[in-house]
């Protein structure tokens, strides 16, 4: 979203009289939304909500989340036990998974204003629905951002949802925010002392709730398409929070799916990994859109991280090692990854040396390699499942002392620290007891399950981290200046 002026009146006021109502707020939110807001303390429990188990019901607003019906289901559930529940909508895509039980026009507000409004508009909503808790799914998106300020200067708690760090079958569900912005402490001492607390030894046992992936490209087509033939007529502010243009992603997918003129080149790499008969290293490569290279790295793209690391395996690495470099399964093939890495490497006089492939078996994969280096990814997890050594060159929760190897990447090719065994196993549980959730986003069973696991942690059933006494200094969720 960037920020526009209205060519009409107060921005995000095109369908409301006025003086009557506030920036974004559409037709039946009007009246409500002309009151002043309160000072910015932490809005009272509404009066009209009654105890319930020993504690108090809440009223929840949800912003944006991923295109599942995920949300709906949750609020579903949450107004189940008398919560009050309500919904902004920012594009069309949220109004095919996000409208509400108990009727659409009761329970959502459109927002149509500029993101220079977006400020004032939270605090009026947060101010007139008394919210006290606020969910939202990616919390570097820039109408995030902007809610998340607003919410934590007026005391609003902060439930930002992820796709799981442990997946599959895990959801990410933490207090104000995920990866490098998340509570859990960053030194080994503190997570010894966390595991002790709960009496965690290690990770819950392997979850088979599986992922539907049919489903989740359908989902995705569906709010894609909404919003391309009507996102400018009926939200014309709104820009989304991806950096490259769906056209763009469109032309990539095409070349992917309909044009795989390296099909038998990837097959023959991943059969000879496979067979288990390779020493090296595996390189796992991430989304080169996604906020964990934009936000959480210093990287201004993965081809940058590829030309560093191949450059220090070129020059530091056992000539007899490989490099395997494995791209996201859910990359869109907008990169010509093979042709960067094979140009670099040859060049670099490592192309007899370094492969690159998509698919094949992650978990064969981290067992054989002589260890893992990576930005931020989540298979960070995995390899300390594994117990593999790991070298991180993003933000990551996983990268401390005792978990990944601290010596500088031209020193990890030679001596691979891998991680100590039995803080591996007490971080992982206690991700998985302070972080994450059983479910799936995409899966009609796991959207379920998840569901059920978000209720115990509003209802604080289910704990999550407590605030760190000492916060960070550095600036936290801030968006990224190619997306304001």
């Amino acid at each position: 979203m960037t920020p526009h002026k209205s060519d009409a009146g107060p921005a995000g006021a095109t369908s409301t009289p006025a003086g009557t109502g506030a920036p974004g707020l559409q037709g039946h939110d009007a009246a409500t939304a002309s009151m002043p807001p309160k000072p910015s303390a932490r809005p009272a429990f509404p009066d009209f909500l009654p105890e319930i188990g020993g504690g108090r019901l809440h009223s929840i607003l949800f912003l944006q989340g991923l295109a599942t019906p995920f949300f709906r289901n949750l609020a579903k559930r949450l107004k189940g036990h008398g919560h009050s529940v309500h919904r902004v909508n920012f594009c069309p895509g949220d109004w095919i998974f996000g409208p509400l039980p108990g009727g659409f026009r009761d329970q959502s507000t459109n927002y149509r204003g500029t993101m220079e409004d977006l400020p004032a508009f939270y605090r009026r909503i947060f101010t007139d629905r008394k919210v006290d808790t606020l969910l939202l799914f990616g919390d570097c998106r820039p109408i995030h951002t902007e809610a998340i300020k607003v919410a934590k200067d007026m005391g609003v708690r902060v439930l930002v949802f992820e796709e799981g760090y442990t997946r599959p079958g895990w959801v990410t569900m933490e207090e104000d925010g995920t990866n490098s912005f998340s509570r859990l402490p960053h030194k080994a001492g503190a997570i010894r002392v966390l595991a002790q607390a709960k009496g965690i030894t290690g990770p819950a046992g392997d979850v088979t709730i599986k992922t539907d992936m049919f489903r989740r490209a359908w989902m995705d087509v569906a709010n894609h398409a909404v919003n391309i033939f009507f996102g400018r007529l009926f939200f014309p502010h709104y820009r989304g929070h991806r950096s490259v243009p769906l056209s763009t992603e469109a032309k990539g997918w095409a070349r992917r799916l309909f044009l795989k003129g390296d099909k038998a080149e990837n097959t023959a790499t991943l059969r000879r990994y496979e067979a288990g008969v390779q020493d090296y290293f595996l390189v796992p490569l991430q989304l080169n859109t996604d906020y964990q290279i934009r936000v959480h790295s210093d990287f201004p793209d993965v081809p940058s991280f590829l030309k560093q690391v191949l450059a220090s395996f070129a020059a530091h690495a056992d000539k007899g090692v490989r490099l395997f470099i494995k791209n996201h399964p859910l990359d869109n093939g907008t990169i010509p990854y093979r042709q960067i890495i094979t140009e670099e490497a040859t060049r670099l006089g490592i192309g007899d040396r370094v492969d690159f492939a998509r698919g094949g078996d992650l978990n064969r994969f981290l067992k054989d390699c002589r260890g893992v280096v990576l930005i931020n990814s989540t298979v960070g997890y995995a390899a300390l499942k594994a117990g593999k050594p790991m070298k991180v060159l993003g933000r990551a929760l996983y990268d401390m002392k005792g978990l990944t190897d601290q010596k500088p990447l031209d020193a990890f090719w030679a001596a691979p620290e891998p991680p100590e065994h039995s803080l591996a196993q007490a971080f992982l549980g206690v991700i998985q007891t302070y972080t994450q959730i059983r479910g799936d986003f995409f899966s009609l069973e796991g959207a379920d399950i998840a569901a059920n696991g978000a209720m115990d942690v509003i209802e604080g059933i289910r704990p999550r981290l407590p605030e760190p006494e000492e916060k960070s200094t550095s600036p936290q969720h801030e968006s990224p200046a190619q997306d304001v």
